[in-house]
């Protein structure tokens, strides 16, 4: 029968196992100094008697409170789920407790959620910044002792520490494999402008563009639309405005892709013959779409993981400095940019 008894306490539960109270300490913390079966044993007693650990008293002798917030601007976007899910699962693996914010790009929900932190003295703050925010408004966060890793989006010119993909080679890979398919009306659909990320994939666009001796200017950028239902009403008021039809569209990202290609299918487009398209973040999702999309990965699960990483090493190491990585992407050609066609169209010529 399980015993519960509110007055347990490591020193007590470390003369019942014959180990020291650092042994316990440790061994709760999933310490790597700890052998696993000392852990285990630890465990075992702690779930028979019922021991639940004191945050607060620990936070009061260590001075960690072993609470981590992390922040999005769209925490319901597969991809950023995708890399909560990485960030939860190497968090929870050492014992920290997650806050979780998704602010809608809104810095005032931003603003309030890092307060909250530093009412509770959260050790930590991984966050995908607001479109327009400045260091500034985290230096409150910073000097209350807290540690803050950005992820997926950076501020310019920042001292923070950072994990992001490097946003303009993605682009870029998008762009030029359109090009290399011998397509010369390429639009840029989706991303806000103003935010590292979506400026930094026009700079991508802009570079491969050039690089295959196109023009392109702020006008083959259709900015804003980041999920599907605004790509593809984007996509219908393109073509049904008098302007130039595009033969291929790079897409902001995957959600966006999907929203032009259901679009494209109720205009009667064939996708991969008629239009291509080309995404960016390689979901699942996108190995399943009719077509299969073309995307360039965007390394969710990695960043998730660095980032923690990154966050554990400032804490230790708080005069380190910066630490700033920016993640190599890839592309992955699927059907949706019509790679299969062009390829055999221009063996036979």
């Amino acid at each position: 029968m399980t015993r519960k008894n509110k007055a347990l306490t490591q020193k007590s539960i470390a003369e019942a196992l014959g180990v020291s109270v650092a042994t316990v300490s440790l061994a709760l913390r999933n310490s790597p100094l700890i052998q696993a079966s000392t852990k285990q044993r630890v465990r075992d007693y702690v779930a028979e008697v019922g021991y639940i650990q004191n945050r607060a008293a620990t936070a009061l002798r260590t001075g960690r409170t072993r609470i981590i917030g992390v922040g999005f601007h769209d925490i319901v976007h597969p991809f950023f789920a995708e890399m909560l899910t990485a960030t939860e699962a190497r968090l929870s693996d050492d014992g920290e407790a997650i806050f979780v914010n998704s602010h809608d790009d809104d810095l005032g929900k931003q603003a309030r959620f890092v307060a909250s932190l530093i009412e509770h003295g959260a050790d930590g703050l991984i966050l995908s910044p607001a479109l327009g925010s400045e260091e500034r408004d985290l230096q409150a966060f910073q000097q209350a002792g807290g540690a803050i890793v950005l992820i997926v989006r950076s501020i310019p010119e920042t001292s923070l520490d950072f994990v992001i993909n490097d946003d303009p080679e993605c682009m870029r890979l998008a762009t030029s494999h359109l090009i290399d398919l011998g397509h010369k009306r390429i639009v840029m659909l989706g991303g806000k402008p103003g935010t590292t990320t979506a400026d930094g994939r026009y700079d991508g666009f802009l570079a491969a563009m050039s690089a295959g001796g196109l023009h392109a200017d702020r006008e083959s950028w259709i900015d804003g639309p980041s999920k599907r239902l605004d790509s593809h009403t984007a996509i219908k008021h393109l073509w049904t405005s008098p302007s130039p039809k595009p033969t291929a569209i790079a897409c902001f990202n995957d959600l966006v892709a999907f929203g032009a290609m259901s679009a494209l299918a109720d205009l009667g487009l064939e996708v991969g013959k008629d239009v291509a398209v080309v995404g960016i973040d390689d979901t699942d999702e996108a190995q399943v779409s009719f077509p299969p999309l073309t995307t360039v990965t965007n390394n969710a699960n990695v960043i998730g993981q660095t980032a923690v990483e990154i966050l554990r090493r400032r804490l230790a190491e708080p005069e380190h400095s910066p630490m700033q990585e920016r993640l190599k992407p890839y592309i992955s050609v699927r059907q949706s940019c019509g790679a299969e066609r062009a390829v055999s169209l221009h063996l036979e010529v």
